[in-house]
């Protein structure tokens, strides 16, 4: 006689559906599973509307600001860049975020870095490439973040002291020692790696501005990642010997005058994305 199979519709309390332990057991099992099943291919189909409404909305699109989460794939080190909205399915399948890709209008595109850290600029007063001056015009234009950077680690002695360990306690150190690169478990690194990210200009600086809301919108859904302050942030643009430009991340403030070797500013690293 075959074995008797539980269904929802069973009077339980007839003496003929009377059932072993073992056939209560199964049947709580299948139903657990089949409410499992249930809620996964919802989830899945909630997933794909809201895919599908997002990329079919211009409004919801233009949140993004020309802002993206890219990353350097794990197959083939090949840079890529998605809405944040696809970033989740990503990182659960082991992507690591290089950072939030800004597009720039005329300009090469720039990766904001996921983390940031507060600073001083230097350690002693030196002009490496003080060619702005306390000018407006030509801060506003600088886009030459990383030869800057490049240029301020050429001069590091002089600026940070003796010891290169300590280098990174400054703005432009720090930056070009960020580090996103990972070996993905066979000896080969994938990722924008240490010596990659520089100590942005202020144009550069600006752009971020412009883009912050978006830049967090996607800064939200990496792991590890922490938004933009909006405070005080060094650039890589010198007015003098003794100051370097910063940017007002809340308003938009753009003074010349703030102290290398005293005060203390957020920091953020870029890198290029290629």
């Amino acid at each position: 006689m075959a074995e008797k199979v539980l269904t929802m519709e069973d009077d339980w309390g007839a003496k003929g559906a009377q059932a072993t332990g073992a056939q209560v057991q199964k049947f709580l099992k299948d139903q657990i599973k089949s409410l499992h099943d249930k809620d996964v291919a919802l989830q899945n189909q909630v997933d794909t509307l809201s895919n599908n409404q997002l990329e079919a909305n211009p409004q919801l699109q233009a949140a993004t600001d020309g802002c993206f989460v890219t990353y350097h794939r794990k197959s083939d080190d090949w840079p890529l860049a998605v809405p944040y909205w696809k970033w989740a399915a990503l990182e659960a399948a082991d992507e690591v975020a290089d950072g939030v890709l800004v597009l720039i209008d005329g300009q090469a595109p720039i990766i904001v870095s996921p983390t940031g850290t507060q600073l001083k600029w230097s350690k002693n007063a030196i002009a490496v490439n003080a060619d702005t001056g306390g000018d407006y015009n030509k801060a506003y234009v600088d886009y030459s973040g990383k030869t800057r950077t490049a240029a301020i680690m050429a001069k590091g002695v002089e600026l940070f002291g003796e010891e290169e360990e300590t280098w990174t306690q400054f703005a432009p150190a720090w930056c070009n020692a960020y580090d996103r690169s990972y070996d993905k478990g066979n000896g080969a690194i994938v990722g924008i790696g240490a010596g990659q990210w520089w100590l942005p200009s202020i144009a550069e600086l600006i752009t971020i501005w412009k883009h912050k809301y978006a830049i967090n919108l996607c800064l939200s859904v990496i792991s590890g990642a922490s938004p933009l302050v909006e405070s005080w942030h060094w650039s890589s643009t010198e007015g003098s010997a003794a100051d370097a430009w910063a940017l007002y991340l809340n308003d938009g403030g753009l003074p010349d005058w703030y102290t290398k070797v005293t005060d203390s500013h957020y920091v953020r690293a870029v890198a290029a994305f290629y």
